[in-house]
């Protein structure tokens, strides 16, 4: 059976990540900091073995000794990320250091550690959830932007480096997608401008995206 590892598992696009891969018969390691929302997750899963795996991809990232024991997956998901808006004249170098350690400092060392160390099998595939914002971002973006953008160039270097044991490396860049995360960004800010509210997605339309990825 194929094993994956989908990193922000507890809401949203890893969600319903988890939820599309368990019914294409994969078995999924669910990966989150709130051990209960994932295991409302994992219910949802068609079939059995599906294993919770927590922690802070932030300390994991520190300190690679606290990345708990994986056995090696097929698949990798990162999903896991944040977005805080902020007008460019109000930046501070906290908010940007806080987006960028989760957005692009995090993936970039623990997915290192597991090239590794064997987390991702030989012929497996790494699956980044980049953002259109990377090219076409509205007002308050700029941080958010910037972790996407660099998340993107730098997925297509591990693209090249990781191809010696045949790992393919994909940053999907979608649009606006109708998150928790976004939905809390509309409450805060009365809707987004520049018509991504028109155009917003659903995740499962992602995870589609993903599942056909595979195909």
């Amino acid at each position: 059976m194929n094993r994956a590892l989908v990193i922000g598992a507890s809401s949203g696009i890893g969600a319903a990540t988890a939820v599309a891969l368990a019914a294409k018969g994969w078995e999924v390691l669910l990966h989150g900091r709130d051990a209960e929302r994932l295991a409302a997750v994992r219910a949802q899963l068609d079939g059995a073995g599906h294993t919770l795996v927590s922690g802070d991809v932030v300390e994991w990232a520190e300190d690679p000794k606290r990345i708990p024991p994986i056995e090696p997956v097929d698949l990798v998901v990162w999903s896991a990320g944040i977005c805080e808006l902020s007008a460019a004249q109000m930046l501070s170098l906290k908010a940007v250091r806080r987006t960028l350690a989760v957005n692009l400092e995090a993936p970039l060392v623990v997915l290192s550690h597991f090239y590794r160390k064997g987390v991702v099998r030989d012929g497996g595939t790494i699956v980044l959830l980049g953002s259109e914002a990377a090219h076409d971002a509205g007002e308050g973006f700029a941080v958010y932007a910037a972790s996407k953008g660099g998340l993107a160039a730098a997925a297509r270097v591990l693209a090249k480096e990781f191809a010696r044991r045949r790992v393919r490396v994909v940053c999907l860049e979608p649009g606006t997608v109708d998150t928790p995360m976004t939905r809390r960004l509309v409450a805060a800010f009365g809707g987004l401008k520049g018509g991504h509210m028109e155009r917003m997605i659903s995740p499962e339309h992602v995870a589609a995206q993903i599942v056909a990825l595979l195909g």
